[in-house]
């Protein structure tokens, strides 16, 4: 009797903790976005641009570049097509208007791009997804580049 009531408080301790660490992740959500490490190593360069935004709401494909991190953009460009960019999405938000973000890129052309998707991996197809992700240009986004080594 005694080991059974030992194992059904250590059973209620385990569920107790599960229950706050989900509580925790819930008060989480809507904080930093988090940057997809795997949608950085499919983009060839890195590029922080100015978005506008059309009169739907969508974001227009002609971005203005602010800079260039991981590579130089070939001829330095001020203006670049993101052909894929009316689909992006901020994770877990959608689009939040215009403003200042991080877009990981493919070059399809001298000045045209898409999103990165997500890398190929062993039982997984690389595909493009629906809705590519871009990131705010905020502090919690370059702390997330400084740490995997690259200067904002």
């Amino acid at each position: 009797m005694k080991a059974a009531r030992i194992r059904l408080i250590l059973a209620a301790a385990a569920f107790l903790g599960w229950l706050s660490w989900l509580a925790v992740a819930v008060a989480q959500k809507g904080k930093a976005d988090i940057v997809s490490r795997a949608q950085l190593t499919e983009a060839t360069m890195f590029v922080v641009a100015d978005v506008t935004a059309d009169g739907e709401g969508l974001p227009n494909v002609g971005v203005r570049v602010v800079k260039s991190l991981k590579a130089p953009l070939p001829g330095n460009p001020e203006v670049i097509e993101v052909l894929n960019i009316r689909k992006a999405t901020v994770p877990g938000k959608g689009f939040p208007g215009p403003g200042t973000y991080l877009i990981p890129v493919v070059m399809q052309g001298p000045t045209a791009f898409t999103i990165a998707g997500l890398p190929r991996s062993p039982g997984y197809e690389a595909a493009m997804p629906d809705r590519p992700a871009i990131y705010p240009w905020t502090d919690d986004t370059k702390k997330q580049l400084q740490a995997l080594g690259i200067e904002p």
